[in-house]
Order: structure tokens, then C-alpha cells, then sequence
């Protein structure tokens, strides 16, 4: 592992996405560790018998996602020479020039995340940890954080409000680790995005669709960032026409089924099947609203029919 800013992705299954991600890595001339370690130990422990599920998801993937932070301090209790490294989801691919450039944005901040600017006054709280700056000390606190959360009664009415907003719009979501890092790194200053461009480069937020840091930023073909390839790199081009180099890209959900087209530069293939996947989850996602909806009036209903206390 390069002791300076090692990649490490937290996966306990070998499959077809891990596979591409090693091998993106590979090419980009990036070091990656793989933490197949499934025992968190016993603050994970702690951490499932205080949680609470705010979640659409099932229960046992958001522990999953949670059981990472624990996995990872381990990992760094037994190797006190890494002080800082990058966090990857196994759909992500690297390209060349990953880690310098993460360097540079990451400056002297404890961790820097992933996320979106909100839109029409809906802010979902959330920070994706898909490509993630972390020192050691910012992930013990991170680690303490959560463990507080839930433990508390303020931490859990601080996550059930939040809960609470995801219903009221009838949108999919809740409460996740994302949800953590956002108040974690608002609360201590750690908020500078990673996802922003800088010196012309950028990290992907999610290639499904033309967001990233900046809503409109990027053209899109298909259902996915436009994606281009010269001069051996990869490059997004933006609203306005200007090409910026990308060095990680991020095929959140069912947009996997487009990372082996991605890597071998298919890029009308990915355009191609990203479109057919948008298609299928905004037609999932509207029937979600409806039966929200639904459910709402249904509730409504009850309680104007519920007889009046004497």
C-alpha cells in the first residue's frame, strides 16, 4: 500500500463490480486494499442494539453501510502507519491522476465527501462517502459520532425529524450513514466537498444524469454523463462546453451494469444502457409517490372517521 494516501474499498463479496475496480485502479497506477473483514467488533455491536431504522431501505443494508466506519477504525488500529486514505465504493472506477488530485482538495481537512447543492428548498442531509478523504483521527470521530447519535435521545430526535421530511415530501430515502456524515461534517467543519471541480479536474458524483456538485452541470448522452476519451484520460464536458478531466466516476445503483462498457471506452453502450435504466427507476420512483400519496389520504381518512373522546 502507498503510505501516503492508500485507496481502500470495504467489500466482503468478490464479484464482477469489484473486479472493474481493481482493474481501473490498476490501470491508474492507483495502490488499492481491499477490507473483506465482515467482524466489526464490539463498538459495532453496540452500535446495532441502539439503532434506530429511518430508512425505505431494509434494515440490514443501512447497518451494512454503517458497519464500514467500524471495519475501517479497526483496520486502522492494527495499522497505525496509514494516517490518511481515500474511501471507494466497489462502483467506482479510477483514473489516472486519482489520488494528487484528492490530495489537493482534501488540504488539511480530516474528510471530505461527495455530495449535491439542494434544489427548490429540499436539502436531504446527505454526504456520500462513494470517494472519501479520511485522516484516522477523522474517522475515530466519525466512528464516535454515530455511536453518540443513537444513543442519545437528542441524537435520535435530531435523525427522526430529519425522517420525518423524507415522508412529508413521499420521497425515497431517510436516514443512512449519508445522513451521518452530513451532520458529522457540518458540525465540525469538514464540508468542503470533494466533488468540486479544481485546476480543471473532478470527481463524479453519480454518473446517472448531468449533477454533481453544481445542479446542470455536465451534457449528458443517454442516461448518463457525456464521457469522452483522449489523449489517454477521461474527460466530462460541461454546460458550457468546456472539457474537464475526470478522475473518478461513480455508477451508483443499477448503473453497474454499465462499468465494463465504461472502462473499455464503449461510451455509446453506457449512453445506450444508463437510458434504459433511468427510464425503469423514474417509473419506480413515481409509483413509490403514488403509493405515498395514497397512503396519506388512507390516513387522513381514519383519523377524520375516528370517533370524537367524550
Amino acid at each position: 500500500m502507498n503510505p501516503t494516501l492508500p485507496f481502500i474499498v470495504v467489500e466482503d463479496r468478490q464479484n464482477k463490480t469489484l473486479a472493474l475496480c481493481r482493474e481501473s485502479a490498476a490501470l491508474a497506477g492507483e495502490p488499492l486494499f481491499v477490507l473483506s473483514d465482515t467482524d466489526a467488533g464490539p463498538a459495532y455491536e453496540r452500535f446495532c442494539r441502539s439503532y434506530v431504522h429511518l430508512s425505505s431501505n431494509p434494515p440490514e443494508f443501512e447497518k451494512i453501510c454503517f458497519r464500514r466506519y467500524f471495519l475501517l477504525a479497526q483496520f486502522l488500529e492494527s495499522h497505525p502507519e496509514v494516517r490518511e486514505f481515500v474511501l471507494i465504493d466497489s462502483d467506482v472506477l479510477l483514473f489516472q491522476g486519482a489520488a494528487p488530485h484528492i490530495a489537493r482538495l482534501a488540504g488539511k481537512s480530516d474528510f471530505s465527501g461527495s455530495c449535491m447543492q439542494s434544489a427548490d428548498g429540499w436539502n436531504p442531509c446527505q454526504i456520500s462517502p462513494h470517494v472519501s478523504y479520511w485522516t484516522a483521527n477523522g474517522l475515530c470521530r466519525f466512528v464516535a459520532y454515530v455511536l453518540d447519535s443513537y444513543a442519545t435521545p437528542s441524537g435520535r430526535r435530531k435523525l427522526r425529524d430529519i425522517a420525518a421530511r423524507f415522508a412529508a415530501r413521499g420521497v425515497r430515502g431517510g436516514v443512512s450513514d449519508m445522513t451521518l456524515l452530513y451532520l458529522w461534517a457540518h458540525a465540525t467543519g469538514n464540508d468542503a466537498p470533494i466533488n468540486r471541480v479544481l485546476d480543471g479536474t473532478v470527481i463524479d458524483h453519480n454518473i446517472n444524469g448531468m449533477h454533481n456538485l453544481v445542479r446542470r452541470e455536465f451534457k449528458v448522452l443517454g442516461g448518463a454523463k457525456r464521457i469522452a476519451y483522449r489523449d489517454g484520460k477521461a474527460w466530462l464536458t460541461s454546460t458550457a462546453g468546456e472539457l474537464t478531466r475526470v478522475v473518478a466516476l461513480h455508477f451508483q445503483g443499477s448503473a453497474k451494469m454499465a462499468m465494463p462498457f465504461a472502462l473499455r471506452g464503449h461510451m455509446h453502450t453506457v449512453a445506450a444502457v444508463t437510458y434504459a435504466l433511468q427510464m425503469a427507476r423514474r417509473a419506480k420512483n413515481n409509483a413509490f409517490r403514488a403509493g405515498a400519496f395514497v397512503r396519506r389520504l388512507f390516513d387522513t381518512g381514519r383519523v377524520s372517521r375516528a370517533p370524537v373522546g367524550k
